[in-house]
């Protein structure tokens, strides 16, 4: 039998799915990836370094704000240019609210519905109106956070090499965290309610990556952390162990790590680091009973929406360090000058990773003395955890799924009584508990 989806929606970007089984057995289930190669690597090779996190950042509309700080960071780390404290600070509210805004996005909009079979979201907004009204509140947040430091909420403007080319009041700055305190409460109400969801029940053992640090649960930086283990070889290491490879089918690449696919994003990050969580997320975690480390993919979702809680409590924090000081100004790194040379003499190479709402972002560059990049490498966390969830769907499909019977009726679960249409129902869940970015994925 072939169970083949042309279409699977609210997920970002387009793709479809398809399986071959036989007398129960999947020989094969693969995402279909339904987007055109991009080719940003190559578009930005030969580009002045000042201008690549601006292209970067259109690698995705959900998710810019990572690619253009994970971009900054690597060409800062290749061509050896320090950050101040402030900046960094600065950053990190950037990657807060781009963690609320898009979890917010798909945990409500991209995958409540699946747990109630709600075909469409004007059914689900019906159903839950106080919640959407939550979900948009909290999504509305994040954005006004990057509208504040970025410039605008969608590719930012103001990130530059070395610092930013405007930088927000102290009064913009405090209202950012007079608005989070407010919008707290509401995060807390629609977090709990995801934490008493009941997710399917599905393990499968695999390994867990992300950024782990000492003293905080690390977003902007830290050390790779496998399954609670810090790794003690930098990035540019663990970048040269991540084996990438294409399928013949689409244009993104997936990845393996010692020969075996691994998982990122927000279960792998609770996993890894729930020591870290901030009080009120740690106990919308304690409130959902759930064992950790958890292998349920599904949790995937519930992870994310314990992670918009401690985000806006991080909020908070930050910007109570910052009550009593004023902004400095810090000039970005100087642009050549119009009509002279291009000598810029920080040439050299350089990766960094920040945690992009999804998983893990990795960026490598080379600088050469003339300020071009002459190489780059960009491996997002879609593409690291299709090859995870291609091999989930092969074990989740049987489940679902017993033989075509010999009378040529419809071929149902028997336990669960599950038609063709409600099996595919089931995939499409299980896809976009993975919360997948395909336009990341065919950068």
């Amino acid at each position: 039998m072939k169970i083949k989806i042309d279409h699977i929606a609210k997920i970002e970007g387009h793709a479809g799915f398809s399986a071959d089984i036989v007398n129960g057995k999947v020989y094969k289930a693969r995402m279909q990836v339904l987007e055109g190669a991009r080719l940003l690597e190559g578009i930005l090779r030969s580009r002045q370094y000042y201008e690549v996190s601006h292209i970067t950042a259109r690698i995705c509309g959900v998710c810019p704000v990572v690619h253009t700080l994970t971009s900054l960071k690597a060409l800062e780390k290749a061509m050896d240019v320090g950050v101040s404290e402030q900046t960094i600070l600065l950053r990190k509210l950037l990657m807060l609210g781009q963690i609320i805004n898009s979890h917010a996005l798909h945990i409500f909009f991209f995958s409540l519905s699946d747990f109630f079979d709600i075909d469409n979201d004007i059914k689900l907004i019906q159903k839950y109106p106080d919640k959407t009204k939550q979900a948009i509140s909290v999504r509305d947040f994040g954005n006004e956070i990057i509208n504040i430091i970025g410039g605008r909420s969608i590719h930012p403007l103001t990130p530059e090499v070395g610092g930013f080319t405007k930088l927000p009041s102290l009064e913009k700055i405090q209202k950012i965290g007079e608005m989070a305190k407010k919008i707290l409460p509401e995060a807390i109400k629609l977090a709990s309610f995801f934490a008493k969801l009941e997710y399917p029940q599905f393990e499968r053992k695999t390994d867990f990556i992300s950024l782990s640090s000492n003293g905080e649960y690390a977003i902007y930086d830290g050390n790779i952390s496998i399954n609670g283990k810090i790794q003690k070889s930098g990035i540019p290491v663990f970048m040269e162990k991540i084996k990438e490879f294409q399928v013949s089918e689409d244009a993104v690449k997936r990845t393996v790590i010692n020969e075996k696919p691994y998982m990122v994003g927000a279960i792998a990050r609770i996993n890894n680091n729930a020591d870290k969580l901030n009080p009120k997320a740690n106990k919308i975690l304690v409130e959902a009973k759930i064992y950790l480390p958890s292998r349920n993919p599904f949790h995937n979702i519930l992870g994310q929406a314990v992670e918009i809680v401690h985000c806006l409590e991080e909020v908070v924090n930050l910007i109570k360090k910052y009550k009593n000081k004023t902004i400095e100004i810090i000039k970005p790194l100087p642009r050549p000058p119009l009509g002279k040379g291009r000598e810029v003499e920080r040439s050299g190479s350089g990766a960094a990773a920040i945690e992009a709402p999804r998983g893990t972002l990795f960026y490598f560059y080379e600088v050469g003395d003339d300020g071009l990049i002459k190489n780059c490498n960009i491996i997002t966390p879609t593409a690291q955890n299709l090859a995870r969830l291609e091999e989930d769907l092969k074990i989740w499909l049987p489940r679902l799924h017993t033989p075509k019977r010999s009378d040529g009726g419809q071929a149902q679960l028997q336990k669960q009584g599950l038609n063709e249409n409600e099996i595919k129902n089931k995939i499409k869940m299980l896809i976009r508990a993975y919360d997948p970015c395909l336009t990341c994925a065919t950068h």
